[in-house]
C-alpha cells in the first residue's frame, strides 16, 4: 500500500498543475503542499488516530484531508449539510483524538462534546498561517490499516460508522483510474459533501491525474450547478442522477455546450431518459453508471454507457449497473438479494453493530446489500431494495417496476411508490410533474398494469425533495403524503 501514498506525495511535492479552482481563484499542488506540511506539524503527534474534520469546501479543507491520509491517520468527515444531532452522533461514535475545523459554522453541540471530553479542536486557517512545517515521513501503510470512517443510516435512524481500510478503498480507486478515460489536468466537479463516499472517487482520481477540484459551495449552485460547470470548465462530473434530472427539467429543450467529457453517475437508479439527455442535450462523450455501497468500498459495479443502451434497455427503463469491478465477488441468494465479497468489504460496523449483515459462506465473508439484483444478458440490473419488494393482494410486486411505467407517461419526471394504511395494503404513487393529466395517467396505468399493481392513490409534487446527498428522499416523500382521490 505504501506505493500508493508515495506516488501521491510525489505529485503534491513536484506538480506545478492547478489543484483548486473556483471562479478565477486558483491554487497549485505546490501551494497545497505548503499548507499540508504546516498541518502535518499538528498531525505528527498522532498516528492511526481518528481525526474529525468539519469544514466547507475551502482550499484549506482539501489540504487537511490529504494531510490526514499521508500522516497515517484516519479521516472522519462531518457534514455542514447534516443536522447538528447527526454530526454530534458521528463525533461521539468515533471518539476522535483531534478535531480540525475551518471555523465556518462549527456545530455548538460538537464543540461542547469536545470540551467535555478533553478533545483538542484546532482551526485549520490558523495552522496554515504559521511559518514552520513538518515534512511527511511515510511509514508502513498496511493493507488492513484504517484510512477513513464514513457513516450510513441504520434501520433505527442512528448513523452507523463504517471503517474502511487502505485495501478497501484503494482497490476501487485503481479500478476507476484504469476504466475511465482520464487525461492529465482534468477539472473534477465536487458536488456532494465530503461525508458522502463518492468523495473518495474525485479526491483520489483527481490527484493521481494531477487534476483540479472545482467545488460546488453555494446553495444556488447545488440547486442548479450548470453555471459552475461552465465557468470553472469542469471536464469530469460526478453525482447522483437526480442532479442531472434537475438540469433536464429546467433546460429540457436546450442544447447545452458544456466542457464535460466524462460523467460518473452513481447512488440511485439511472433512468434512460436522463442518459438520452446526457447524449442529446449535454453532448457528453463518456457516460458511466456505477453501483456500490459505503460498506463495500464506494463502488462495486460499473457500466460504460452507449447510445445503443437507449434502445437495448428500453423495456427496463434504466441503465444497468453493469458488471463487477475487479476484486469484487458477487452472489445472489434465493430472493435475488445481492451479496458482495472481496477486498473492498469493510471489516464491520463500529461498535460491532448489525453483525447479521455479514455472512460466512463457503469460507468467504459476504456483505448482504439488501438490494435486489437481476442478471439480464451479460449485465446486472438493480431492482431496488428488499423492502421495495412486497405482496399486495397475495401477489409479489416490485415497486420499481410500477415506477418505471409511471415515468413513461408524458410530463412525468419521476415516480416513487410506497404502501400506507394500517394493513399496508394501500399502494400510493407519488408523481413528480409540473402539469399532470391525472385522468390520462390513471387510464394509462390500467391499460399497462395488472389491477393489483395499479396505485390506489396519486400524490403529485412539482419537485421531489432531496436528501443531503442529493438523492431523491423517499422517506420524506412518504411523510409529505396526506392523501388524494382514489383512482
Amino acid at each position: 500500500m505504501k506505493y500508493f501514498y508515495e506516488k501521491m506525495l510525489h505529485i503534491f511535492k513536484t506538480s506545478p498543475a492547478t489543484f483548486y479552482t473556483y471562479y478565477g481563484q486558483t491554487y497549485s499542488y505546490k501551494d497545497c503542499y505548503a499548507n499540508m506540511v504546516k498541518i502535518n506539524s499538528v498531525l505528527k503527534h498522532f498516528k492511526r488516530a481518528n481525526i474529525v474534520v468539519y469544514g466547507r469546501k475551502s482550499f484549506s479543507t482539501y489540504c487537511t484531508i490529504f494531510s490526514i491520509f499521508l500522516s497515517q491517520n484516519i479521516w472522519v468527515p462531518l457534514s455542514e449539510l447534516a443536522p447538528p444531532a447527526r454530526n454530534l452522533s458521528m463525533a461521539e461514535t468515533t471518539t476522535p483524538a483531534l478535531i480540525l475545523t475551518d471555523g465556518s459554522g462549527f456545530p455548538g453541540a460538537v464543540s461542547d462534546y469536545a470540551a467535555k471530553s478533553n478533545i483538542p479542536v484546532e482551526n485549520i486557517e490558523e495552522i496554515i498561517q504559521q511559518e514552520a512545517g513538518e515534512e511527511f515521513i511515510l511509514g508502513d501503510f498496511l493493507a488492513d490499516d484504517l484510512a477513513y470512517i464514513m457513516f450510513t443510516s441504520g434501520s433505527t435512524g442512528i448513523p452507523k460508522g463504517v471503517p474502511m481500510t487502505n485495501a478497501n478503498y484503494i482497490n476501487f480507486v485503481e479500478n476507476a483510474l484504469e476504466i475511465l478515460p482520464f487525461e492529465k489536468h482534468e477539472v473534477f466537479s465536487d458536488y456532494h459533501g465530503f461525508s458522502f463516499d463518492i468523495s473518495i472517487f474525485y479526491l483520489f482520481c483527481a490527484v493521481f491525474t494531477e487534476s483540479a477540484f472545482a467545488p460546488i459551495i453555494e446553495n444556488e449552485e447545488r440547486f442548479f450547478p450548470l453555471n459552475n460547470i461552465i465557468e470553472n470548465r469542469v471536464t469530469v462530473w460526478s453525482s447522483v442522477p437526480s442532479v442531472i434530472t434537475r438540469i433536464q427539467m429546467i433546460r429540457k429543450d436546450d442544447i447545452i455546450d458544456t466542457p464535460i467529457k466524462i460523467m460518473f453517475l452513481c447512488g440511485e437508479p439511472f433512468k434512460l431518459d436522463v442518459l438520452k439527455f446526457c447524449y442529446n442535450n449535454l453532448g457528453i462523450k463518456h457516460v458511466y453508471n456505477f453501483y456500490g455501497l459505503t460498506e463495500t468500498g464506494v463502488e462495486n459495479f460499473y457500466h460504460k454507457c452507449s447510445i445503443s443502451d437507449l434502445q437495448k434497455y428500453e423495456m427496463k427503463g434504466f441503465v444497468p449497473i453493469g458488471r463487477p469491478l475487479k476484486g469484487n465477488d458477487i452472489l445472489l441468494d434465493a430472493d435475488n438479494q445481492l451479496l458482495i465479497s472481496g477486498v473492498q468489504v469493510t471489516p464491520g460496523y463500529l461498535g460491532n453493530r448489525e453483525t447479521e449483515r455479514f455472512a460466512e459462506i463457503d469460507g468467504k465473508r459476504w456483505y448482504k446489500t439488501g438490494d435486489i439484483v437481476q442478471r439480464y444478458e451479460d449485465v446486472y440490473f438493480c431492482k431496488g431494495r428488499m423492502d421495495s419488494q412486497l405482496k399486495l393482494g397475495g401477489y409479489r410486486v416490485e415497486l420499481m417496476d410500477i415506477e418505471t411505467h409511471i415515468r413513461r407517461y408524458p410530463a412525468v419526471t419521476d415516480a416513487v411508490c410506497f404502501v400506507t394504511g394500517t394493513d399496508s395494503e394501500t399502494l400510493v404513487a407519488a408523481v413528480e410533474s409540473g402539469i399532470l393529466d391525472e385522468k390520462g395517467l390513471k387510464a394509462y396505468l390500467k391499460e399497462c398494469l395488472p389491477p393489483y399493481m395499479v396505485p390506489k392513490k396519486l400524490f403529485q409534487l412539482n419537485e421531489f425533495p432531496k436528501n443531503a446527498n442529493g438523492k431523491t428522499d423517499r422517506k420524506k416523500i412518504k411523510l409529505l403524503y396526506t392523501g388524494s382521490e382514489d383512482i
